[in-house]
């Protein structure tokens, strides 16, 4: 049996290399189709308008007054779900996404005003339900994931007082970018757990979170109160 020299064991190992090679190449070929088939089905939905299935991260959070910690999320799949969830079924036809429903003006006028009310006293939701109180956004102008909150009342006219406060769940700190108002709220953001300053004060939306006394909020709250 005649042995292998060092070259022509060289030259074998070359050779298997390059047949591994072309089956990868083959294997690659007969993949491509498939890739392309599945792209297209994909682009198919966005076309119909269906929003392809995607992480929880359009999340609710009911709040009561005070420290309202540790909280309880219902996260949904789209912004429709969230807030057919905030509203009791009461809105069905929301966005699928929350910057879309910031552009929905029929959706704002039935989630309610953000303006304050001279004089009026706080009006309680109907037959006991929750008022979305207002919407917390990952990314600037209303992008991104959302967080509503809802309480059983709208706020009173004058901010200074505390009608809801809540600390943020650990996966929302130094995460929002904007927030909207509604039910007659307006909201002040904490850099720091339990309403340790520095803070906004309260404000009426923003697609930008302030800067203030040089300070960008800009993902950077972590508790915050309505008034």
């Amino acid at each position: 049996m005649r042995q292998e020299t060092g070259t022509e064991s060289r030259r074998g190992a070359k050779r298997d290399t390059v047949r591994r090679l072309s089956l990868l190449a083959v294997g690659f070929g007969t993949a491509l189709p498939l890739i392309a088939s599945a792209q297209a089905s994909v682009g198919a939905v966005a076309a119909s308008g269906g929003p392809a299935p995607g992480p929880a991260n359009n999340c609710v959070v009911d709040v009561t007054g005070g420290a309202n910690t540790p909280v309880t999320e219902h996260c949904f799949s789209t912004f429709t779900e969230a807030i057919r969830f905030a509203t009791d079924g009461a809105i069905t036809d929301a966005p699928a996404t929350a910057v879309e429903g910031v552009e929905d003006p029929a959706l704002n006028a039935l989630l309610g005003s953000s303006e304050k009310a001279t004089g009026t006293e706080p009006a309680p939701a109907a037959d006991g339900a929750l008022l979305v109180i207002g919407i917390e956004y990952e990314h600037i102008n209303y992008g991104g994931a959302s967080f509503t909150f809802r309480g059983p009342r709208r706020c009173t006219s004058p901010t200074t007082d505390v009608d809801y406060s809540v600390n943020l769940p650990r996966i929302w700190w130094d995460r929002i970018s904007s927030f909207k108002n509604f039910a007659n709220c307006y909201t002040n953001h904490y850099a720091y757990t339990n309403f340790i300053p520095p803070a906004t004060g309260y404000l009426n939306d923003r697609p930008v979170m302030p800067i203030i006394n040089g300070r960008n909020f800009n993902d950077d709250a972590r508790s915050i109160r309505w008034s």
